[in-house]
């Protein structure tokens, strides 16, 4: 365990200390701190880690948001991510697990929840890969290209009982599709999920097969899953193309337009991208994202008065929004 590399993240020094005291205890000694997330994230351009636990809170730049810049970085999005706090409410929930985080630390921490999480990371980081197990994925893969499904998932399923894996378990969703099996189709897709909380191609096939069995609802949930994902990967086509097949299902679907106006924002079509945002507040008028992201849009466009009667509507609907918060502060400030 001793090769497993570990970066703690708090200006809060007594909180760290404590951290470095559970981890050295659970054998895992190789760790470095970071008064803050920018000086994190200039570590994590130099040297290579294999697990981050990060305070939720912090002066210049939040967890949350390191974690989203870690989710959307190539190098970087599938190191396990866990964030820290004395309390997370609903809301901090909702956002952490939209952001792809692995795991919640409360303060005081409870170091065996913390040693029992951090060692079943650690094993699987250590756990050497065997070109057996990689010849038999290329073998199932070309059984998958012939339409051989039957070789195919008898394959995949004996490497189940080898180790799980994300890829592995999506191709038996996507081999129990083919079949017509959505039912088992959807379990697969759930445990590679499970695994990789980012596998956007997951998402969208979980949705699909939903879609198949009629649940209409579900499916939306999931597809829209696979665009925020593609979305902060900046892969803009798969993201259309998902958002497309949610609109085939909903055509007055509120995360659908104000998706497609994110969309339309990255690309630099920012009068698209008004558009569909005014679509989307007409369709739920009182959801504080869409005023945030309307925001943002006119602080885009330069006009930063009605920027900011957005950003405090936001704000208004919904007191927690620190993002909208964060950026009033700034503005008044006159940071950015």
């Amino acid at each position: 365990m001793n090769n497993f590399k570990v970066l703690l993240i708090d200006h809060d020094h007594s909180a760290t200390d404590s951290l470095e005291q559970i981890l050295n205890a659970a054998d895992h000694p190789d760790i470095q701190s970071a008064d803050s997330a920018n000086d994190a994230w200039l570590l994590m351009r130099i040297r290579e880690f294999d697990c981050i636990v990060s305070a939720w809170d912090m002066p210049d730049m939040s967890g949350l948001a390191l974690l989203r810049i870690v989710r959307n970085d190539d190098r970087s999005h599938k190191i396990p991510f866990f964030l820290t706090d004395s309390a997370f409410t609903q809301l901090k929930v909702l956002q952490a697990g939209q952001a792809g985080v692995t795991g919640l630390f409360v303060k005081p921490f409870n170091a065996k929840m913390i040693k029992e999480k951090l060692d079943t990371i650690s094993e699987s980081v250590n756990e050497p890969i065997f070109s057996e197990e990689e010849d038999a994925y290329a073998e199932g893969m070309r059984f998958i290209e012939e339409n051989d499904y039957e070789n195919a998932l008898k394959l995949f399923s004996k490497l189940t009982e080898k180790g799980e894996s994300a890829e592995v378990y999506y191709n038996i969703g996507y081999i129990k599709t083919a079949q017509g099996q959505y039912e088992e189709a959807v379990e697969a897709f759930q445990k590679a999920t499970h695994l990789d909380r980012l596998f956007a191609k997951a998402y969208e096939a979980m949705g699909r097969a939903y879609k198949y069995l009629g649940k209409n609802e579900k499916a939306q949930e999931f597809l829209q899953k696979a665009a925020d994902i593609f979305i902060g990967k900046e892969k803009m086509q798969d993201a259309e193309e998902v958002l497309n097949q949610i609109l085939a299902i909903s055509p007055d679907s509120v995360n659908v337009f104000n998706s497609l106006g994110v969309l339309s924002r990255k690309k630099g079509d920012l009068k698209t991208a008004l558009s569909f945002y005014q679509k989307a507040l007409k369709v739920h008028p009182n959801e504080p994202h869409i005023y945030y992201n309307i925001g943002r849009l006119h602080f885009d466009l330069k006009q930063p008065e009605k920027a900011k009667s957005f950003f405090e509507n936001a704000l208004k609907l919904d007191p927690g929004f620190d993002d909208a918060r964060d950026v009033l502060s700034a503005m008044e400030l006159g940071t950015m």
